[in-house]
C-alpha cells in the first residue's frame, strides 16, 4: 500500500484515536476535571499515572506526522509536521518543567498558521471550503485564548480541546487529498 494511501486512513481515524486514548487515560486518572484541570496535569511529575498522558501523546504525535509530512511533501502541509514535533516536546516534558509551556503554545500556533495558510491556497486553486478553514482557524485560536483569558474556566483542558478538535477535523478533511483520490495533484501544484 502506498505512503499516501497509508497517510490518508491514518488521517481520517486520528479523532478516533484521540478520544478514545484521552478516555483511557482520563480513566486512569479519576481525579482529572474537564472544567477544573489542564490536560497536562495528568502528565505532572507528582502525578504517579502520568505516563499514560505522556506515552500517549508522544506516541500520538509520531501517528500523526506520517499524514503530516506526506501533506508537507504533496505541498499540503508547511507548518505541521514541527508542530508535531512540538507536541512530542509537550509529552516528552512534563508542566513542571520549563520546556513544556512553551512546546504547547507553538504546537497550536503552528498548526492553526499551517491549517490557515493550505486553507487559503486550496481556496484560491478550487476548493472554497479551505476559506472556511482559512477563517475558522484565526477564529478558533482567539476563542481559546478569550476563554482562558475570560476564565470561563478553572483549568484548560476544554480550551485545548477546542483547538486539538479543529486540528482533528481538518485532518479529516484533508485526508482524500492525502491519497489523492480527488486529482488534488492538480489543484495542489
Amino acid at each position: 500500500m502506498r505512503l499516501s494511501r497509508v497517510s490518508s486512513y491514518i488521517a481520517i481515524s486520528l479523532p478516533l484515536l484521540f478520544f478514545l486514548s484521552l478516555a483511557f487515560v482520563i480513566a486512569h486518572n479519576p481525579w482529572f476535571s474537564l472544567q477544573n484541570n489542564a490536560l497536562s496535569d495528568m502528565g505532572s511529575m507528582k502525578n504517579p499515572n502520568r505516563c499514560y498522558f505522556n506515552c500517549f501523546l508522544m506516541g500520538f504525535s509520531i501517528l500523526a506526522l506520517i499524514p503530516a509530512y506526506t501533506a508537507y511533501r504533496g505541498g499540503l502541509s508547511y507548518l505541521m509536521p514541527p508542530a508535531l514535533v512540538f507536541l512530542f516536546l509537550v509529552g516528552l516534558f512534563p508542566e513542571e518543567l520549563p520546556y513544556h509551556t512553551p512546546s504547547a503554545v507553538l504546537f497550536y500556533v503552528l498548526a492553526m498558521s499551517d491549517i490557515a495558510i493550505v486553507g487559503l491556497k486550496l481556496a484560491r486553486r478550487g476548493f472554497e471550503t479551505g476559506y472556511l478553514w482559512f477563517i475558522l482557524s484565526p477564529l478558533t485560536f482567539i476563542a481559546m485564548i478569550a476563554m482562558v483569558a475570560l476564565r470561563l474556566f478553572r483549568g484548560l483542558a476544554i480550551p485545548e480541546l477546542v483547538g486539538a478538535t479543529f486540528i482533528l477535523s481538518w485532518f479529516v478533511w484533508l485526508s482524500p487529498l492525502l491519497s489523492g483520490d480527488l486529482a488534488s495533484k492538480k489543484l495542489i501544484n
